[in-house]
């Protein structure tokens, strides 16, 4: 049986302010050498750097990071050379997730006004480009679903990050958050509220229905409520909430310009392994346009991403690939940007594609699943159903050469994103989180 670990980032006398003011609610602002700081700045941008610990380097990256500009200054201290650094990519459009830090909200004070959380997160289980729950978590580098779970923790409760549930004293938090992996080392329930975050749901591996199972959790939250509902079994505590995968909109780069864009069609999605064979398919159906139509294919957005520490553009053997903002801009630079179906209608996935794809300003022509309605997009309106130009490259090419007759519902969609987009991802996160927890606290405010 292992030891648990925990991540405990160093509580400086800037955290522990900064802590207070965030969830206590305080009013007002924050002064830091002469700056005033607020919540939304907070929200934005997150908090002091807990992992620099002398205060002259807390400061001056936590100021660089809030006003987007490089404030560092030379000075001795253990942390200068890694301030320095930090410093220097505030603001650059190549680091924007280096713009964010919500660990000052990792660690549980019981004299605070919010609730205290403990996220176990399976550290011995290796899955996802060979890294565990934990270390993802610990060092989230260019991996979205990471750096977006952060600021949703920190804008809901306090949190414990461990990588097993082992000799946990369940008295001190009000709620437990795990991630079904499918082969979570298995503990006792503890009597508290149970959040269960489901994401893929591939049905031969019977692992993930043996962890809903024993764990009996209170909220089933996933990204893909109808794929859950439909094939696992349930049990009469469960409830489904609807936690959409999305990028925030603060890694989105909308860009509605026609005169911008320097391409006609952007074909996306992963092609390795039987399961994407109709995307193979949709691929193939459409090179034959490249030849009248400026086109790029884009299959291998996701291939380092989890151990990929670098800028959001990184050069690998599969060519330039982009991340984050860069990725939302390199969607962005298309008319239209598609991509095709799983093999199996058991797949209903809405993957973070759809989501990236309304927020980007090019048309989307996506597959149409049943958790779109979900969303409140509608064809037509919000994008173009894949069906009508699957096996029709007359089609396809009908809507090419007619952009600026569709170019609307690119509008619409950028509207619907900034409208929903954060608003589902962290709000009604804090929903979930203040419902377990009887809404004993009151909800952040955000100024």
């Amino acid at each position: 049986m292992s030891s648990v670990k925990y991540i405990n980032p160093p509580q400086t006398d800037l955290v522990r302010e900064t802590r207070q003011f965030w969830f206590d609610n305080v009013p007002g602002t924050m002064n830091v050498d002469g700056h005033a700081i607020t919540r939304q700045d907070i929200q934005t941008y997150g908090g002091p750097n807990p992992w620099l610990t002398h205060p002259r380097s807390q400061n001056m990256e936590w100021l660089s990071r809030v006003l987007q500009k490089n404030l560092f200054e030379p000075h001795e201290s253990p942390d200068e050379a890694i301030c320095k650094i930090l410093c220097e990519r505030q603001g650059d459009e190549l680091w924007t997730h280096q713009h964010q830090n919500f660990d000052f909200a990792i660690g549980c004070d019981p004299s605070l006004r919010a609730p205290r959380a403990i996220l176990v997160l399976p550290g011995e289980i290796k899955h996802y480009g060979g890294t565990s729950s934990y270390e993802r978590f610990r060092n989230p580098r260019c991996d979205q679903f990471n750096l977006v779970l952060k600021r949703r923790l920190a804008q809901t409760c306090q949190v414990e990050v461990v990588d097993c549930a082992y000799g946990i004293d369940w008295s001190r938090y009000h709620s437990l958050f795990t991630v079904n992996i499918a082969h979570n080392p298995r503990f006792e329930r503890p009597d508290l509220p149970i959040i269960l975050y489901c994401h893929d749901c591939w049905l031969g591996d019977g692992g993930y229905q043996n962890v809903i199972d024993w764990l009996e959790p209170d909220v089933l939250l996933t990204a893909y409520p109808t794929p859950w509902r439909e094939n696992m079994r349930l049990t009469e505590r469960t409830e489904v909430k609807f936690a959409p995968f999305a990028p925030s909109m603060f890694f989105s780069r909308p860009n509605l310009k026609s005169k911008d864009k320097s391409l006609d069609l952007l074909v996306i999605g992963a092609l390795q392994g039987p399961i994407y064979t109709p995307r193979i398919a949709l691929s193939a159906q459409i090179k034959p346009l490249i030849k009248k139509y400026r086109i790029e294919f884009s299959h291998h957005l996701g291939c380092k991403r989890n151990v990929w520490d670098g800028a959001a553009i990184e050069q690998t053997e599969f060519g330039l690939i982009r991340y984050l903002n860069q990725w939302s801009a390199f969607l962005g630079s298309a008319r239209f940007v598609v991509f095709g179906r799983l093999a199996s209608d058991q797949h209903h996935f809405l993957l973070g594609k759809y989501y990236e794809t309304l927020v980007s300003g090019a048309i989307p022509i996506f597959p149409e699943i049943p958790d779109l309605k979900l969303l409140g997009v509608r064809p037509f309106e919000h994008y173009i159903p894949l069906s009508e130009v699957e096996e029709n490259n007359d089609r396809l090419a009908h809507f090419l050469e007619h952009y600026e007759d569709y170019s609307h519902i690119a509008k619409n969609a950028v509207d619907w994103s900034v409208a929903n987009m954060d608003r589902m991802l962290f709000d009604d996160f804090e929903s979930v989180i203040r419902d377990v927890t009887g809404r004993e606290f009151p909800r952040r405010l955000i100024q």
